[in-house]
């Protein structure tokens, strides 16, 4: 009963989540709205050059988790022909989400720090103040330079603190863009490139598998081996898929690439 008791009491005083990002939100939109900004629930989206996406999304932790009560805030920006893997790709909806862009981060992460997880608890005008500074003083001067495709195929590599999750696939990205634009040989130029460091890492991790980390008594099956660790270390897996290799040929014939 006490334990109940005392749930009840923290719920009771713990702040109302979804208020306080609704108040920060709102006045980060208020900041953005002249800027072409759209507001469409926790996500302010922009088209810029007609058909690219700049996103900023508000993202709450899970509840009952340890991330319950902070909220983090997504970055990002679309190319149709990179997420589409087509290069005359058609614009289906008004706005797009942040986990539908391929040039991703995070506030924190966008200034060369860890990702930051905003705490409800804290003060929201201080909080709102940070996130406003941040977004107005990092995220709107990058999202100006990469505003078109000719742009960020200019000057993408030079911001990977907002290419945090895809910058592997950079040179396939390249290879849509330039397809889009017309230069058919630059984009199979780019596209063999990408295609032949894929090949690479599936022979290197085919001949020397790859590190996991277990603790004493956890289990792992990956590629017909099962291995239970006797002791806290690092295990080597042997094998790799061959699936993203298959994938890129058939995306080769698709795009006429080959």
């Amino acid at each position: 009963m006490k334990a109940k008791m005392l749930n009840l009491f923290k719920k009771t005083n713990s702040p109302d989540i979804p208020k306080v990002i609704d108040e920060i939100e709102n006045e980060v939109y208020y900041n953005l709205k002249p800027l072409g900004f759209k507001k469409y629930g926790r996500t302010l989206h922009r088209f810029v050059s007609g058909d690219i996406s700049q996103v900023i999304n508000f993202q709450s932790g899970q509840y009952l988790k340890a991330l319950y009560g902070l909220f983090c805030v997504n970055i990002g920006i679309r190319v149709p022909e990179c997420t589409e893997r087509d290069f005359q790709p058609k614009q289906e909806k008004i706005y797009y989400k942040e986990y539908e862009c391929n040039i991703r981060s995070r506030l924190g992460g966008v200034s060369g720090k860890k990702e930051t997880w905003f705490d409800t608890k804290k003060n929201t005008q201080k909080l709102t103040k940070q996130i406003v500074k941040e977004i107005t003083e990092v995220v709107i001067p990058v999202f100006d330079i990469l505003n078109s495709r000719e742009n960020i195929l200019a000057y993408r590599r030079q911001y990977p603190t907002f290419d945090t999750y895809n910058k592997h696939l950079i040179s396939l990205e390249e290879s849509m863009i330039y397809g889009h634009l017309g230069n058919t040989e630059k984009a199979k130029e780019l596209f063999n490139l990408y295609y032949q460091s894929a090949v690479d890492e599936y022979d290197y991790l085919t001949a020397n598998g790859h590190k996991q980390y277990l603790k004493k008594g956890e289990r792992v099956v990956y590629m017909e081996q099962d291995i239970t660790a006797e002791k806290n270390g690092y295990v080597i897996l042997y094998g790799a898929s061959h699936a993203h290799i298959d994938y890129l040929d058939e995306l080769a014939v698709k795009l006429k690439l080959r």
